[in-house]
């Protein structure tokens, strides 16, 4: 028996996390055209079976509970429903979408960036196959499953109370796909409406942090070629400031960002402390003579 080779090109989730990721860039970018946006519009609307299947996704990548007898029959139940899309209709609005995909983007660099939840999405997709046609490789589809098991029963990280930020965008992922499609754009929006206006300082950090999310080495390379340019800068216009209280604040702040020290990753709180040195260099370069 053969084992299920994954496919992101044939993977609903992994396609639809890719789009909204675009659309966060056009956003950023001031992309008049929409291109993602209006791709997830077509292809995702409510009626749609890649409608109905995102769904089916998300209920098993976000779905909790402490019982793995439970977890077990989510998975089952999922399946059950999944069996029972039209499975024609499914197939040929997949194609349409990977063929527009691929006329509006660079396809390799388009399915390069890097997935969150990349494992569970992978799963999810050979369960889902598997149910659909027999004859797998058994242990192949015991690890997958087990793989969403495990995802269903794990417990929330111990981290810090989210930001208002991530609250907002969490509170919009719970509701209408039309307005989860926003989920970016509203971070984007909420950044602008904390920080007056995001320059292209503000900007590019957003959108390597976007391009790459899971914390890769290429994001922890951009932060730390940075962070000298910010104390930098910081530290010229500290030579310049007359007020003293002003003075004393950015020699905190200055202190503050020599000591970062980051690991494997940039965490959350790193990126925003950059985010607010920038809004910190806008603001005093504006009352600068």
């Amino acid at each position: 028996m053969k084992k299920i080779k994954h496919s992101k090109f044939k993977n609903t989730g992994v396609l639809f996390e890719l789009l909204v990721r675009q659309i966060t860039l056009e956003v950023l970018n001031g992309d008049k055209t929409e291109n993602a946006k209006n791709i997830v519009r077509e292809f995702f609307g409510p009626n749609t079976e890649l409608n109905k299947e995102l769904r089916l996704y998300d209920i098993l990548l976000k779905e909790k509970y402490s019982s793995e007898t439970k977890a077990d029959r989510l998975v089952e139940t999922v399946c059950d429903a999944h069996a029972k899309l039209n499975q024609s209709a499914l197939s040929k609005e997949k194609f349409n979408l990977i063929k527009e995909v691929s006329a509006k983007f660079d396809i390799e660099q388009f399915l390069s960036s890097p997935i969150t939840n990349y494992k569970v999405l992978a799963s999810i997709y050979k369960v889902f196959e598997s149910k659909r046609e027999g004859g797998y490789d058994i242990k192949d589809i015991f690890n997958s499953k087990i793989t969403l098991i495990e995802n269903i029963t794990s417990k929330p990280s111990l981290q810090t109370k989210p930001t208002e930020d991530k609250k907002l965008i969490e509170a919009y992922k719970q509701q209408d796909k039309d307005l989860r499609l926003l989920t970016y754009k509203i971070l984007v929006e909420t950044f602008n409406k904390k920080y007056t206006n995001l320059d292209d300082s503000q900007k590019n950090l957003l959108k390597e942090y976007i391009n790459n999310i899971t914390n890769t080495t290429k994001f922890k390379d951009y932060v730390a070629s940075e962070l000298p340019k910010i104390v930098a800068e910081l530290k010229s216009i500290k030579s310049k400031v007359e007020d003293k209280v002003t003075t004393i604040k950015l020699a905190e702040t200055i202190s503050v960002l020599e000591k970062i020290k980051m690991g494997k990753g940039v965490s959350d709180n790193q990126v925003s402390s950059i985010m607010l040195s920038y809004e910190l260099i806008k603001e005093l370069k504006s009352k600068i003579k």
